[in-house]
C-alpha cells in the first residue's frame, strides 16, 4: 500500500470522525433547545391562565407539549399543549384543555433576536390529542387520509391569514379615525395592535424541531 493511499484513508477517516461528532453535538443542542422552548411554553400556559381567569392557586399537568411539523411550520413555532388542572389541596380534576401557543420571532438589532410568546387560542381537545397522535406516529393513516389532512390545513391557513388581514385593515381604520366602530371589540383591538407592533419589523430564522 503506497503512502499516497494511507494518507487518503487517514484523511477520509478523520472526515467521518468529524461528521459523526458534528452530527451527535448538533442533535445535543437541538434537544437542550427544544427542552427550552417547552419550558417557556409551559410557563406562558400558566401565565395566561392565571391572567386570564385569575387562577393561581392550582396544579397544572401537561399531558402534551408537541411542536408541529411541517411545510407550513418551517418558519414559525407552533405548539399545540394538552394540559389538566387540579385543585392543589383534594387534588381534584377541574379541567382538561388544549391550546395553541406560538412564538414569534423579531430582530432586534442587526446580530440578535427576540422570541415573544402568546396563546392564540383554546383548541378542541379531541381534535388536539388527535393531531398529537397523528404527529407522534401512534395513529397510522393511509395516503388519503394525509392528504386529506394537508388539504385541510392548507385551508384553514388560507382562512387565517384572510382572517387576519382583514383585521389589520380593520385596526388601521381605528387607528386613523378611534371614534369609528370597526365591529372589534376594545380589549381585541388593543391585543391585536399590539402583536402588530411587535411584529412589525420580524425576521424567523429557519430551525430544526
Amino acid at each position: 500500500m503506497s503512502s499516497f493511499t494511507i494518507i487518503i484513508i487517514v484523511v477520509v477517516i478523520i472526515v467521518l470522525i468529524f461528521i459523526i461528532i458534528t452530527s451527535i453535538t448538533g442533535k445535543k443542542s437541538q434537544k437542550i433547545e427544544q427542552e427550552k422552548r417547552k419550558k417557556v411554553v409551559r410557563d406562558e400556559i400558566k401565565n395566561y391562565i392565571y391572567l386570564n381567569e385569575n387562577r393561581k392557586n392550582i396544579r397544572i399537568e401537561y399531558e402534551n407539549v408537541i411542536a408541529r411539523k411541517g411545510g407550513d411550520y418551517k418558519y414559525r413555532d407552533v405548539f399545540d399543549v394538552v394540559i389538566s388542572l387540579f385543585e392543589p389541596k383534594k387534588n381534584t380534576l377541574i379541567d382538561t384543555r388544549s391550546y395553541e401557543i406560538e412564538g414569534l420571532t423579531q430582530k432586534v438589532d442587526k446580530k440578535n433576536y427576540q422570541t415573544v410568546w402568546q396563546v392564540n387560542s383554546r383548541t378542541d381537545l379531541e381534535e388536539t390529542r388527535r393531531k398529537i397522535s397523528i404527529a407522534t406516529k401512534q395513529i397510522k393513516l393511509t395516503k388519503e387520509e394525509k392528504k386529506a389532512i394537508k388539504q385541510e390545513e392548507k385551508a384553514a391557513a388560507i382562512e387565517e391569514r384572510k382572517k387576519e388581514r382583514e383585521e389589520l385593515k380593520l385596526i388601521k381604520k381605528a387607528q386613523k379615525n378611534p371614534s369609528l366602530d370597526v365591529g372589534i371589540d376594545t380589549e381585541k383591538l388593543k391585543k391585536v395592535d399590539e402583536v402588530v407592533k411587535k411584529t412589525a419589523v420580524k425576521f424567523i430564522p429557519k430551525r430544526d424541531k
